[in-house]
């Protein structure tokens, strides 16, 4: 290294120089930097959206309420399930037909992973259902055996897909002892079919449908209009039959009340469903003394 050289090394060390790059070179780095920005951005964002469902998980594995919810809906669904027995003076067989997820079998593990990945539906879903490891909810063996005792037929009602998850859910619910598991009384939903309707008509072919089971409003019918407001119109016009013929089960975690959020649109982006999560709730204001919500930006 001749002295000219040496001298050149030492001023760069101390930063008294500076190597010259190319403004093309350069002009090229940085826009080859800006998908990997962009993309680094919208997974921060995903996992931001991801992380603000921990407090449902949380309450939904570890609350004595969530419990006692379900011991309640069981309980009531028992007692209306006995009425229905009593009056039965034949023709068509009585028959139940139950939602799965959240209804009869915990879930809970996997909206745990995905709040804890920052990752969303179905992402993992699949995979989750193969292993046929969902616990019963609380309260759903212990009626399920009764109803199956006194000869009500059991209908397994689902939007698990058909094609890829009917053989790991029948083994997963006949693993936990849950009667009347198997292809005929499990009904997924097939490629290309909307909703739980058809289905349930299906049934009502053949036996006397008298309750109805899940943790969402079209786990029972589908409200006229698929709003916010439409749904609240749905329960007030079947609000005596929640309790007998309509069991309902808490779920803070997921459900198409959700869609409305975001005007049945779950292709926009992170971001925008934060924004309209927030403007969605009323709040509090201390220093103006008045209720208020938050203007979408």
């Amino acid at each position: 290294m001749n002295q000219w050289t040496k001298t050149s090394a030492v001023l760069l060390a101390l930063g008294l120089v500076t190597t010259s790059v190319p403004h093309d070179a350069l002009a090229g780095s940085e826009a080859a930097q800006q998908p990997m920005t962009q993309q680094n951005t919208e997974k921060d964002a995903a996992a931001q959206l991801a992380a603000q469902n921990m407090m449902s998980v949380a309450w939904y594995q570890n609350s004595a309420e969530a419990k006692a919810l379900y011991a309640q809906g069981y309980n009531s669904a028992k007692e209306a399930l006995d009425a229905q027995i009593q009056k039965h003076k034949g023709g068509k067989k009585l028959a139940i037909a139950l939602d799965i997820d959240e209804t009869v079998l915990d879930n809970s593990p996997y909206q745990a992973y995905s709040t804890l990945n920052g990752t969303s539906f179905p992402e993992g879903w699949h995979e989750w259902v193969a292993t046929a490891q969902a616990k019963p909810v609380y309260g759903a063996k212990d009626f399920l055996k009764y109803a199956d005792a006194h000869d009500v037929e059991i209908f397994y009602v689902s939007d698990r897909s058909h094609e890829q998850d009917l053989n790991a859910t029948i083994k997963n619910l006949k693993k936990e002892g849950l009667p009347q598991a198997d292809k005929k009384h499990v009904l997924l939903k097939k490629e290309g079919e909307h909703g739980k309707s058809e289905r349930r008509d299906q049934i009502k072919t053949n036996y006397r449908l008298v309750q109805l089971f899940g943790d969402n409003l079209l786990d029972f019918d589908e409200p006229k209009a698929a709003t916010a407001e439409g749904r609240d119109t749905f329960v007030k016009q079947h609000e005596d039959d929640f309790g007998s013929k309509y069991i309902i089960f808490p779920n803070p975690m997921y459900g198409s009340w959700e869609a409305t959020l975001y005007n049945n649109d779950y292709s926009i982006s992170p971001e925008q469903k934060s924004q309209l999560r927030q403007s969605s709730v009323t709040y509090f204001d201390p220093a103006t003394k008045q209720l208020k919500q938050q203007e979408v930006q």
